[in-house]
């Protein structure tokens, strides 16, 4: 169920009634399993949420048919909980136990089954945001994460599934560092996997597994990729350019468009400045802020994302050109139409997230928001 770059995610089918989508929703949020094991309190929660003020939005690329979601031709609820089923103990079934020496694994030491990595440091970059560094077993292990894949965190609360905490995090470690990986972390107001990243201390250990996103990427399929996040979100894009322009023959090029509280929190500036440095006019970062503290002269946008800064920086909507999008709810919503009840389980970390990770915004196939009203369809936009 992995899809390549130019056929994205989407769902089976192309006109999928409201209703329907309802049903799928709240039947996977009953079940605990397709959309995390979200409850009742979680889904009360969310609606609260809605009333906030939203950010900016995108959309997403459609896959043939033998591509579609789950490999099935219809849009039944069932065949996707059941699948989602089938696809946690497939992964499961990859690997022997972690101490299955005999057992080659394409990930160095980390694989499809969670194991324990202990806590070396915690990197505070700002008051809410740090870098929690991760020692693998051995100082010789190498990190290695395919491209469009992500790790997720697991701690344990309960002998139940649904009383196991789980987030998604991109590590934003170069492939063939050795001995440890570093993930990026903002601090969410109550929530409950930042709360005990917080409290955790060097030594500490949390469980970590690799799953793939239905995401893919190979060199020249797309002209232009564009890419719009919002804080920790540019994590999976960091991950995606590190990747593409090491390949000598790829000719793609790419431009993000990088939101931040303030010029002088704008994070990784210094390391997505050195890629555009060294990539032969293939890359090109855009910054915007909320508001101005330092004194030097701010060589960007000030505001939110908005349909202005997106036409200035992203390619238009065409065969030749994807954009991929990562953030918070608020982005999600305001740029791609997401409804922050549908982001809730995924970014909340209050509930057990799914085995094939999709992005949460990549359930449906219309694209809403800013993107949506600029003529983005869901075949030119990659949620993550």
């Amino acid at each position: 169920t992995v899809s390549v770059l130019y056929c994205s995610f989407r769902s089976p089918t192309h006109s999928i009634p409201q209703v329907t989508m309802a049903l799928r929703f709240a039947a996977a949020a009953f079940t605990g399993l397709a959309l995390g094991g979200a409850s009742y309190a979680t889904r009360v929660e969310a609606k609260r949420n809605d009333q906030e003020v939203g950010y900016s939005t995108p959309w997403n690329p459609a896959a043939p048919d033998n591509r579609a979601a789950y490999g099935v031709a219809t849009d039944d609820i069932n065949l996707d909980v059941k699948r989602e089923m089938e696809e946690a103990r497939r992964l499961e079934r990859l690997y022997e136990a972690p101490g299955d020496k005999d057992k080659k694994r394409p990930n160095g030491a980390l694989s499809f089954k969670f194991q324990p990595f202990k806590l070396g440091e915690i990197i505070n970059l700002t008051e809410e945001t740090a870098i929690f560094r991760f020692l693998m077993p051995s100082i010789d292990d190498e990190f290695r994460l395919e491209p469009c894949s992500t790790l997720q965190a697991q701690k344990r609360e309960g002998a139940m599934m649904i009383e196991q905490l789980q987030r998604m995090y991109t590590p934003v470690t170069p492939n063939g560092t050795k001995g440890y990986f570093d993930i990026l972390v903002k601090k969410q107001p109550q929530g409950r996997m930042t709360e005990h990243l917080w409290a955790m201390k060097p030594g500490d250990s949390l469980n970590f597994r690799v799953v793939l996103h239905k995401l893919k990427y190979y060199p020249n399929v797309y002209e232009n990729i564009g890419m719009i996040g919002t804080g920790t979100g540019i994590t999976p894009l960091l991950q995606v350019l590190r990747h593409a322009l090491t390949i000598k023959d790829d000719k793609t090029n790419f431009s993000l468009l990088f939101a931040n509280p303030s010029d002088h929190r704008v994070l990784l500036k210094g390391t997505l400045d050195e890629l555009a440095k060294f990539s032969n006019g293939r890359f090109k970062p855009y910054y915007t802020v909320d508001r101005i503290v330092g004194p030097e002269p701010w060589q960007g946008f000030i505001g939110l994302i908005d349909e202005k800064k997106i036409r200035a920086t992203m390619p238009p909507p065409g065969k030749k050109n994807i954009l991929l999008v990562c953030g918070s709810d608020q982005l999600m919503n305001s740029v791609c139409g997401v409804p922050f009840a549908v982001m809730k389980p995924w970014s909340s970390g209050h509930s057990l997230q799914p085995a094939a990770a999709h992005g949460a915004g990549n359930v449906g196939d219309e694209v809403g928001g800013i993107l949506g009203a600029m003529g983005y369809q869901s075949e030119h936009v990659y949620r993550f």
